[in-house]
């Protein structure tokens, strides 16, 4: 079968040949619809992940995707053959990722979750849903927004950006989205999934366009972008007792001990728990992916450096076509 993957850490990801994997005592085999590219894979191929869970070489990459079960091995009994199924596919040890025709994952993976597909939902959508959608979720639950308060979205265009605005906007919350420009038609885009206000560079500071919009201060910053000087300039932004969560490790130990907010780089934690709270909200329409980009699974090396042409104004997320 197909297989993107490496050989060792820090090798690049290439298109193999490999031989197809068979499902072990409670594992699934998985033949794979589509799947979607996350930083997570990188990391994971660079080694900077490798203290995190256990790996076997060689190793197919490849964390979300969807697909449907082709066998189990002894002791399943949460899926059956047939069944489609999606979710981030962290089993540990971690060999069978979903950048591949056919993949092998726990019936509860370790490090991840999986789900049954929505009925209502295609498989190359389920695909993009679960780390983006997952992280968008868990963030939004950690900020402890109140009823009716203000989420700022730094970095609303990529995977979890746009995630977040969706879920925001379906709990009632006031949204602030920032991109890096407005052209493209990213600001109609951003407010076609429930952004109140956009903002975009090369405006005025962005504490400053905080302040004018909230002059008693926003109730939680989300930072999807890694920026520091960014987010400490949102951060004088924040009410007292708000919050401030970096995705992308934007806060540094003296952001993270402010006293005045609550500051911390996030870790996706609970799953399961937020896989299903995913697969409710996509069933009903609530969170749809924003597709940036669509490659085959031979083009999955350069998607995954991002070296792929984005359509349609934002960036969303990269999926790979398998099946």
């Amino acid at each position: 079968m197909r297989a993107v993957g490496i050989e060792r850490f820090g090798d690049t990801p290439e298109l193999r040949e490999v031989p197809e994997p068979e499902p072990g005592p409670g594992q699934l085999r998985v033949a794979v619809k589509a799947a979607a590219t996350n930083p997570l894979d990188l990391a994971i191929a660079s080694g900077a992940l490798a203290e995190a869970g256990a790996y076997r070489f060689p190793l197919t990459l490849g964390m979300d995707g969807a697909g449907t079960v082709t066998a189990v091995g002894a002791g399943v009994t949460g899926f059956r053959v047939g069944e489609r199924v999606f979710g981030q596919f962290w089993s540990s040890p971690f060999q069978f990722g979903t950048f591949a025709d056919v993949c092998v994952v726990q019936e509860a993976p370790a490090l991840g979750a999986l789900a049954a597909v929505p009925d209502e939902l295609p498989g190359h959508l389920a695909a993009a849903l679960p780390t983006a959608a997952m992280t968008a979720l868990g963030v939004i639950e950690q900020a402890q927004l109140p009823a009716g308060g203000t989420l700022v979205v730094i970095g609303a265009t990529g995977g979890v950006g746009t995630f977040a605005v969706q879920a925001a906007a379906a709990r009632g919350l006031r949204v602030v989205a920032t991109a890096s420009t407005a052209s493209g038609g990213r600001a109609d885009r951003l407010r076609e999934l429930g952004a109140d206000t956009v903002l975009a560079g090369g405006g005025q500071p962005l504490d400053q366009a905080l302040r004018d919009l909230a002059p008693d201060g926003v109730d939680a910053v989300l930072d999807a972008v890694g920026d520091r000087a960014l987010a400490g300039s949102a951060a004088g932004a924040v009410r007292d007792g708000g919050a401030l969560i970096s995705i992308a490790f934007g806060l540094d130990e003296r952001a993270q001990a402010d006293q005045r907010i609550r500051a911390a780089n996030y870790r996706l934690d609970h799953k399961p728990e937020l896989l299903a709270q995913v697969a409710h909200l996509a069933a009903a329409g609530t969170l749809r992916p924003v597709i940036g980009a669509e490659v085959p699974l031979e083009d999955a090396p350069r998607a995954l450096t991002g070296a792929v042409p984005f359509t349609g104004g934002l960036r969303g997320k990269v999926v790979v076509r398998v099946g």
